[in-house]
């Protein structure tokens, strides 16, 4: 698609106001510069160092002393693990324009508002960028340097930060193109500047040294980012967790330097701004309306940083935080997560005593354990951990209707399946074409996959087939398949489907959808210890179904048994899956790609149903 056409349908998405808005925010873009001498000049006064709170550094883990003291040997030499597991060389400091896989580099000296970071040139991802950009690794070496005792570790942080802000003036370059990275900088230097100042207080020979350089960071960094925020904070169609990371960013930094509600807002009225949002992008399930599990947990993250800037113990905020909380407990699944809708492995702070391991202990920090995350955030939400933990072990279905989702746990099964709007607002930004889709486990190992998402902006072919009906289980039109959403760019989709039904009874659920004159309904059921699926479609008409099995499965057919038998073999277990389909249906197996982490590719196999027209049903069992 043409850019052109991106922006009219773009437009199409926006209401009036918006539109109003986004004219007004590019007249303000020509006097961007007199804004930022204007953030330079402000005094932005002392710190409240309530905020943020840290824990008691005698009581630190010690395993949490011995990894930040290899992580920071790797990063001090440039050696980078992005994404929680991708190695790059990113240089000491690193360049901060360069795409660290492709190794393309984009202008540094461009206006940010003329830079289109959604197509740059020659494959240059501009996600791959901003990883390396948010600060995390310099809050990590912070973390090494306050717990270690490190002093190079933390002067070495605060050099790459100087050299960050000589090589990106403001509103110069990708990296102040969008809020929300300003936002996700600003969050980690507010903990950056509280782990230096709690080093400093207890060093007499270096600490004043080290206090007069951060006090020259702050007038750097500070008033700026959160000036900048302010001012271009997402409005309208882009309000979804861009607007939470922002608003979060500014309750944390005007909470700790109160004098920057001069230039932005008070943390009172940010806090609430905040609320309003968490209320409208969680559903009263807890679910978020992105349709994302990865941005779920990125937007709780965010908002509880904010929880804990303002002290919130109680009312509505929290509340709906603490079924966001159950919610992510009860529908994440493990180290092969294989979430639904989008992921693109981001981390808000480097917190997790393992990145690669940070969903699973955010997960047993919700359930209460007294590990490195409940070190730094101290108890989770109270209800999560007093109502799920019962919740997990509850017989059979859980749903939760308002996000259109619900999970089985039960006789080492795991089935999650997705009755789900297609995403949040006009854009859908975050969503996938996965209605009626559903992913099973047996304990901790994925059998029936989602595909992942794979890349962004650097890889929108691979994107949009990642994100398709074709990439999921959910039963489709055959041989066309359906036509719509269409997806217009990596984050625009228009002609969105209907929400689907679902119902829970007992040991079944099931799930329907009404889309382009088609009626497909899907139930999955427990029996004994088989997992059951019939997928049927009302009119009779041909669909297809394609089962994706978790990279590494081998498949072999079972010869001599009623309808179609095979055999999965993975991780020295073994299953049968049967079909069974009256008439003329093929079958065949496959490959596609699939992705379990953001920039990771991996090969998958597919058994594939053609021309099914009385109705499928599908066993799971253990061999």
């Amino acid at each position: 698609m043409s850019q052109l056409a991106w922006y009219v349908h773009r437009l199409r998405a926006m209401s009036p106001g918006e539109v109003a808005h986004r004219l007004a925010d590019r007249w303000k873009g020509l006097n961007d510069a007199g804004f930022i001498r204007r953030c330079a000049t402000l005094d932005i006064g002392n710190a409240d160092d309530r905020v943020p709170r840290l824990p008691d550094k005698a009581a630190a883990p010690a395993v949490l002393r011995i990894q930040l003291a290899e992580d920071a040997k790797r990063l001090l030499a440039g050696h980078w693990q992005l994404f929680g597991w991708r190695e790059a060389e990113v240089g000491a400091p690193p360049c901060w324009h360069r795409d660290p896989f492709c190794g393309v580099v984009i202008a540094h000296d461009t206006p940010s508002r003329l830079i289109n970071h959604r197509r740059l040139p020659d494959g240059a991802d501009a996600r791959s960028i901003w990883e390396i950009n948010r600060w995390t690794e310099m809050t990590r070496l912070a973390m090494h340097g306050w717990l270690n005792d490190d002093a190079n570790a933390i002067r070495t942080s605060q050099l790459w930060i100087e050299d960050w802000c000589e090589r990106n003036p403001p509103g110069t370059g990708i990296n102040w193109t969008s809020p929300l990275e300003a936002a996700l900088r600003l969050i980690n230097f507010v903990w950056f500047d509280a782990l230096v100042g709690a080093w400093s207080a207890g060093q007499v020979a270096k600490g004043h040294s080290m206090r007069d350089h951060q006090a020259a960071l702050r007038r750097r960094v500070v008033a700026v980012h959160a000036g900048w925020i302010w001012r271009h904070r997402s409005r309208g169609s882009s309000a979804n967790n861009h607007l939470l990371g922002e608003l979060a960013a500014l309750v944390l930094a005007v909470s700790r330097w109160p004098a920057l509600a001069r230039l932005t807002c008070t943390a009172e009225a940010a806090w609430e701004m905040l609320g309003r949002e968490v209320l409208r992008q969680f559903a009263p399930d807890g679910g978020s309306r992105e349709q994302a599990l990865h941005y779920h947990a990125f937007a709780f993250e965010l908002a509880w940083q904010a929880v804990r800037a303002v002290g919130c113990r109680a009312g509505e905020v929290h509340d709906r935080l603490a079924l966001a909380a159950r919610f992510m407990l009860a529908l994440g699944q493990g180290r092969e997560a294989w979430d639904f809708g989008d992921s693109d492995d981001a981390a808000v702070l480097p917190l997790a005593l393992v990145r690669a391991n940070g969903m699973e202990e955010m997960r047993a920090w919700l359930l209460g354990d007294a590990g490195v995350m409940n070190w730094w955030l101290g108890p989770p939400p109270m209800p999560a951990s007093r109502i799920f933990t019962t919740g997990l072990s509850v017989p059979e279905w859980q749903a939760f209707p308002s996000s259109g989702l619900a999970v089985l746990r039960s006789h080492g099964w795991v089935a999650r399946l997705d009755a789900s709007p297609l995403g949040f607002g006009p854009l859908a930004a975050h969503g996938h074409a996965d209605a009626l889709h559903v992913s099973v486990w047996d304990g901790d190992l994925a059998l029936l996959i989602d595909p992942g998402t794979g890349g962004y902006h650097g890889h929108p072919e691979l994107r949009a087939e990642l994100a398709a009906w074709n990439a999921h289980n959910g039963p489709r039109p055959h041989p066309a398949g359906f036509r719509t959403p269409r997806r217009l760019g990596p984050f625009l989709q228009v002609a969105h489907h209907a929400a689907p039904r679902l119902t829970v009874d007992g040991s079944a659920a099931s799930a329907g959808l009404e889309h382009e004159g088609h009626v497909f309904k899907r139930q999955v059921r427990r029996m004994e210890e088989v997992l059951e699926i019939h997928d049927s479609e009302a009119k009779q008409r041909p669909f297809a179904v394609r089962w994706i099995l978790a990279p590494g499965t081998e498949v072999r057919e079972v010869p001599g048994v009623q309808g179609t038998t095979l055999r999965l073999r993975r991780a020295g277990r073994s299953w049968l899956i049967t079909l069974q389909a009256p008439g003329e249906t093929v079958i065949a197996l496959e490959e596609c790609r699939a992705s379990p982490v953001y920039g990771r590719l991996e090969t998958a196999p597919v058994i594939s149903v053609e021309n099914i027209r009385s109705g499928l049903v599908t066993r799971l069992s253990r061999a």
